[in-house]
């Protein structure tokens, strides 16, 4: 019988559904629960492990299931329960040879909708009215100030997978264009317009608002620099909804304090949790959420369905989805 690391938070919650899972034909498993408060469980326990699913519960409180999985040596697969995944991450299990898995799709609808607010936020007034409510100030703006509709706009995206194709259908809501970027261009994708990675520097210049969200690869690593923001028509917008080393952070803060760019949300950086003194803080109308622009109340079932069905194919013997 093969060991299945998880919190006991986790089965707590969705233990009536995983007990489903595992009344099906396949392989036997066994519950090994680790408490996310209290540390990993004994090695004795630790040496059945064979599969483990790194639950929503455990991403703030993740040093003691890490500390598991490293004293776990017969590990053999782990899903993870977040989408992007460093194709770097987790040296120490890759180089043992553990298949790592991640929830492609579970959380994207959430940070479809994150962008879509901070396309409204940075797209309309909200900035000026939010700080003439803290002045107690009754500051209209005038005609000759009025913003661009959104409408008409054109938005570029990097990834067109499936936060990207989200984004996409709810930027056509505002009556924007969407242009897809993507290394394998698809006439299914929801744009009107698909292009390789190659017309990048050509298609920014006739971008109005740039959205990050492409995994984080050696060729993306850097993507969005200085020479790609200074393209951009002057005060467009950049979403990053990916990692933070795809775009150089020093590029968007000078950008930002140039007007080159109008506005930015980044919901990532490159050193995480940001630290007080980074810079980011302090840059001129950028919106920072921390790493969180996936939270709704559905994302830990979300996550959970996606390794359910990977449990499926584990225990039929079948090739798992989602390797990262």
């Amino acid at each position: 019988m093969s060991g299945l690391l998880l919190s006991r938070t986790f089965l707590e919650r969705f233990g009536a559904r995983l007990r489903e899972i595992e009344a099906e034909p396949g392989r036997p498993v066994e519950h090994i629960l680790i408490d996310i408060e209290a540390g990993p469980p004994p090695a004795t326990e630790l040496d059945r492990v064979e599969l483990a699913f790194f639950s929503n519960d455990a991403r703030y409180r993740r040093q003691p299931f890490i500390d598991a999985l490293e004293h776990a040596p017969n590990l053999r697969w782990l899903q993870l329960f977040s989408v992007g995944v460093d194709p770097k991450a987790y040296p120490s299990l890759r180089a043992r040879g553990v298949t790592i898995t991640n929830a492609p799709g579970a959380n994207a609808e959430a940070i479809a909708w994150t962008a879509m607010g901070a396309v409204i936020w940075l797209g309309r007034p909200f900035r000026h009215w939010a700080s003439a409510q803290q002045r107690r100030a009754w500051d209209p703006i005038h005609y000759e100030d009025a913003p661009r509709d959104l409408a008409g706009q054109t938005m570029t995206i990097l990834g067109v997978g499936q936060i990207g194709a989200r984004v996409a259908r709810h930027a056509h809501y505002l009556g924007m264009r969407v242009v897809g970027i993507r290394r394998h261009p698809s006439p299914n994708d929801p744009v009107e317009e698909s292009h390789p990675p190659s017309a990048l520097p050509a298609i920014v210049q006739r971008t109005d608002w740039l959205v990050v969200a492409c995994p984080l690869t050696d060729e993306t690593r850097g993507l969005v620099n200085v020479g790609l923001l200074s393209r951009l028509p002057r005060g467009a917008h950049l979403l990053n909804l990916s990692r933070g080393a795809v775009v150089v952070e020093e590029a968007l803060i000078k950008a930002l304090k140039s007007g080159q760019l109008g506005g930015a949300y980044v919901d990532v950086a490159s050193q995480e949790p940001l630290p007080p003194e980074s810079p980011l803080w302090d840059a001129p109308n950028l919106i920072v959420s921390p790493h969180n622009a996936a939270i709704s109340a559905s994302y830990p079932a979300a996550s959970a369905e996606c390794f359910f069905a990977n449990l499926r194919r584990w225990r039929r013997g079948e090739p798992l989805e989602g390797v990262a």
